[in-house]
C-alpha cells in the first residue's frame, strides 16, 4: 500500500503541471457588444403642420352699379387697388390644407359724368372721356380658403383654392382721380359688411408663391339699392412668401 508520503510528490507534480497548462492557455475573448439599433427614420410632416407668411399684390375691381352711389355718374374703368396682409396654413392631409388669410383690400370703380363729351385725339379719333372720380370702399377682409396642392417637382407644387371671404368696411368715399385728398364721404350709403366667394389657382416654389383669383361679392352692399343693387367684383394677383 502506498503511503501518503509516497503520494505527496506525485500530487505536487500534478498540481504544478496543471498550473503551467492554465498559464499557457490564452484567455477567452470577451463577447462583442450588441450592435446599436439603427435610428428611427424621421417621421414625415403630419396633418398638424403649420405655416404662415405674408401676401401682397394688385387687384382690379368693379361694381355692378355706380349710379346707386352717384346718380350723375356712369362707369368709366376698373379701379386698380393694392391688397396686402398675411396668411396661415394648416395641413389636413398631404394634399389638402386650410388657409385663412387677413387682407387690407379695396373695391370700387372709376366713373365720369353722364354724357361727358368724348376726347378728340391728335389723329382725329374720338375716345370716351376719361374717368375723373373713383368710388372706393376699403375693407378688412378675411378669406377662409381650402387649398388642394399637387407636387410637380421636389421644390415646386401647383394648387387651387376656393372658399368664402368675409369683409368689414373701413371707409367709403368718392374721390378725385388726380387728387385723392379731395373726396366725398359715402359711408352712410354703404353697408358695414360684405361676403364674397373666392376661386383661383397658383404656383409655389420653395417659400415663394403666386396665385390668381376671382372674387365675386354675393350681397348688395348699398343701404338704399336704388336704382340697382351693388355687388363687388375683383380679379387679384397675389404674391407671397412663407416664413
Amino acid at each position: 500500500m502506498l503511503s501518503f508520503r509516497g503520494c505527496a510528490p506525485a500530487v505536487v507534480m500534478c498540481f504544478l503541471a496543471l498550473t503551467h497548462a492554465a498559464a499557457q492557455t490564452p484567455p477567452a475573448e470577451p463577447a462583442a457588444p450588441p450592435a446599436p439599433s439603427a435610428p428611427a427614420p424621421a417621421e414625415p410632416a403630419g396633418p398638424g403642420r403649420f405655416q404662415y407668411g405674408v401676401r401682397f399684390g394688385p387687384s382690379f375691381t368693379t361694381l355692378t352699379s355706380v349710379e346707386t352711389f352717384d346718380d350723375s355718374a356712369e362707369p368709366a374703368a376698373f379701379e386698380p387697388t393694392m391688397n396686402f396682409g398675411g396668411f396661415f396654413n394648416f395641413a389636413l392631409t398631404s394634399m389638402v390644407s386650410l388657409q385663412p388669410e387677413v387682407l387690407f383690400a379695396a373695391k370700387g370703380e372709376r366713373i365720369r359724368d353722364k354724357g361727358a363729351p368724348p376726347v378728340i385725339t391728335a389723329s382725329g379719333e374720338e375716345k370716351p372721356a376719361a374717368a375723373d372720380r373713383v368710388i372706393l370702399v376699403r375693407y378688412l377682409e378675411f378669406p377662409i380658403l381650402l387649398r388642394l396642392s399637387k407636387r410637380t417637382h421636389e421644390n415646386t407644387s401647383l394648387y387651387v383654392i376656393a372658399g368664402p371671404a368675409f369683409a368689414f368696411r373701413r371707409n367709403a368715399v368718392i374721390r378725385e382721380v388726380v387728387d385723392s385728398g379731395r373726396h366725398e364721404d359715402i359711408e352712410a350709403q354703404v353697408k358695414t359688411g360684405d361676403l364674397s366667394y373666392v376661386v383661383g389657382g397658383g404656383l409655389q416654389y420653395r417659400r415663394w408663391m403666386v396665385d390668381a383669383r376671382l372674387i365675386r361679392g354675393v350681397p348688395n352692399i348699398a343701404v338704399d339699392p336704388f336704382p340697382a343693387p351693388v355687388t363687388t367684383r375683383a380679379f387679384s394677383v397675389l404674391m407671397g412668401v412663407r416664413f
